[in-house]
């Protein structure tokens, strides 16, 4: 005999079977889509806490908190890219631009205002580049960030001889300030990812972002012009990267050809670890800039654990996949 009960929730009657099904669904949409960083988030910090309290200390947060704004925001410019339904694997070669311009640019005239917009303007062209090669000319995003990021890395090595150049003192001194005992960079990526979340979730524009990213046939149908937000986000993107790589060369004191490399598999995870599915449309650079706080957390966590270069990228691998089975706990449920 079936059991028929009345859901709470939703006022509807249903059987047993299906009343505890609504209920999971309910629970889950509270948390939200995007929701799951934050619980493992906070849970990493606790158990930090417990394992390893060493890492939660005042003083290891502010040694840490600069390195996750860095990854945050190469990660703000890949979600964007991956809303769009591509990828940018340029970002390496990009963040290694940004430091090397501006300190090219910044001793040559002597102005650091003159090497931050040379850098930021470099970035933006080498971005519409990669938008033109994917949006215009139908070739793979992978496929085209992975030329272009040779192109720019060979580039950059024909500048510089291939060995790291000092940067100007403002620009180092910057780096380390801190604002009511706030690191400056994590102030400045807070701006960042506050910034492109309300542009991306409250305006026209980033209404017909989405639209473009979720599906772009109907987009066009709209009269959306395409080629303009596709070329734009890989634009954008680039101009995130460039700003990571000239604060991390402000922050470890010089700029180089390979100050990149660290930062193009970590940007992707925090993205896939935030939630952004790669269908395109939907994603939070929210929850992307937690998730570059998450696993910096977990490499400090690992680190203070005595574990060696393989051990943390098999931690990392662990947590895209952990990550990546949460977010299909919905349709487990749905099943």
């Amino acid at each position: 005999m079936t059991n028929i009960v009345a859901d709470r929730e939703t006022g509807m009657v249903l059987t047993k079977t299906e009343t505890s099904e609504s209920r999971a669904r309910l629970r889950i949409s509270m948390i939200g889509e995007f929701g799951w960083i934050w619980i493992a988030t906070g849970t990493l910090f606790a158990a930090s806490a417990w394992i390893a309290p060493g890492t939660v200390r005042p003083s290891s947060l502010v040694a840490m908190l600069p390195f996750a704004a860095m990854l945050a925001m190469v990660a703000v410019g890949q979600t964007i890219v991956i809303q769009q339904r591509g990828l940018d694997m340029s970002c390496a070669a990009i963040v290694s631009l940004g430091g090397l311009v501006l300190a090219q640019i910044g001793f040559s005239t002597g102005s650091i205002l003159l090497g931050l917009m040379g850098a930021l303007a470099l970035a933006a062209v080498a971005g519409v580049i990669n938008g033109v090669l994917i949006a215009k000319l139908n070739i793979i995003p992978i496929v085209a960030t992975l030329a272009t990021n040779s192109i720019y890395i060979g580039g950059i090595l024909t500048v510089s001889g291939g060995s790291p150049m000092s940067v100007p003192r403002p620009l180092e001194t910057f780096s380390h300030e801190k604002i009511a005992g706030i690191p400056s960079t994590m102030l400045l990526a807070l701006i960042f990812i506050i910034s492109v979340a309300v542009v991306t979730k409250m305006t026209p524009i980033g209404r017909r972002f989405v639209a473009v990213g979720a599906n772009p046939r109907a987009a066009a149908a709209a009269g959306i012009p395409l080629l303009t937000y596709q070329v734009g986000t890989y634009a954008a993107a680039a101009i995130c990267f460039a700003v990571a790589g000239i604060l991390y060369a402000g922050f470890i004191g010089s700029a180089s050809h390979i100050a990149g490399n660290d930062y193009l598999l970590p940007g992707i995870a925090a993205v896939v670890v935030g939630g952004t599915p790669f269908s395109g449309g939907r994603g939070s650079v929210v929850a992307s800039g937690v998730a570059a706080l998450f696993m910096t957390q977990l490499g400090q966590l690992v680190l203070a654990l005595g574990a060696g270069s393989s051990e943390q990228l098999f931690v990392q691998a662990f947590a895209i996949v952990i990550a990546v089975a949460i977010r299909n706990v919905p349709d487990w449920i749905r099943r």
